[in-house]
């Protein structure tokens, strides 16, 4: 529309803390190696990053043979890589580099937290990353919900305006915040990429100030560089929450 053009647009800013990463090599769809991962960190450290949650993809449908042990093991040899090029004071500093992860809502994963909640990896403050398919709605996403609070570990919605089977049932959102979740955006979704359903459910949830989080959901150096060089409406970006 020409509207859009008079509009002002401004650079993406990085937030303090990424809650929402595939910088965790060699276990998922994001990056590959040690060496890849550390150019991304090095990179968000330079644009502000002060925390960064390794969030690797736990899904028994695409990546039947991971486990939240095997994510452990890589964390605890990749991190002292990682504290090498940190500059001071990051460097050695507890809670900089912690490790969760995004599970998808698959069948019975509800049951999974109602009998295992305690070997799934969490936030430091007990929180949880959960996700639907792109392509379907979890028949089950509000039970695991309701099951995840029963646990104690309270929901964080990944992205949910890449869910485009949503844009016409917005008002689930407010019912999934009701229950306890919260959402995170993803800064990509900003630049329109995601298409015009994307961009109707990303303006609702900022417009009504639904979004708790902003992360990078980063997968390749790539991606970061896009997120880095993307000018957006600059009322999107007011919208933002803030202290991420």
């Amino acid at each position: 529309m020409i509207f859009d053009l008079f509009r002002h647009k401004q650079l993406i800013t990085l937030g303090q803390r990424d809650i929402h990463n595939h910088l965790l090599p060699g276990v998922d769809d994001g990056f590959k190696t040690p060496e890849d991962s550390i150019r991304a960190i090095e990179k968000m450290v330079q644009h502000g990053v002060k925390q960064i949650v390794f969030t690797p993809h736990m899904n028994p449908d695409v990546y039947p043979n991971e486990s939240e042990a095997h994510f452990r093991e890589v964390f605890d040899k990749f991190q002292p890589q990682v504290n090498d090029i940190l500059p001071p004071p990051l460097k050695g500093t507890e809670g900089v580099l912690s490790l969760a992860a995004e599970y998808m809502v698959v069948n019975n994963f509800e049951k999974r937290v109602a009998e295992h909640a305690d070997e799934l990896l969490t936030y430091p403050d007990g929180s949880i990353l959960i996700e639907m398919s792109y392509f379907f709605r979890s028949r089950n996403f509000e039970d695991a919900i309701f099951e995840l609070n029963m646990a104690g570990l309270r929901p964080i919605i990944a992205h949910p305006e890449r869910y485009l089977y949503m844009v016409d049932s917005l008002s689930d959102y407010d019912r999934w915040i009701d229950m306890g979740a919260r959402l995170q955006m993803n800064y990509l979704s900003l630049t329109g990429q995601y298409g015009e359903a994307s961009m109707k459910i990303l303006r609702h949830l900022l417009s009504h100030g639904m979004y708790s989080f902003v992360a990078t959901d980063l997968h390749s150096n790539a991606q970061l560089d896009r997120i880095l060089t993307s000018k957006v409406d600059s009322k999107l970006l007011s919208q933002l929450p803030k202290g991420d």
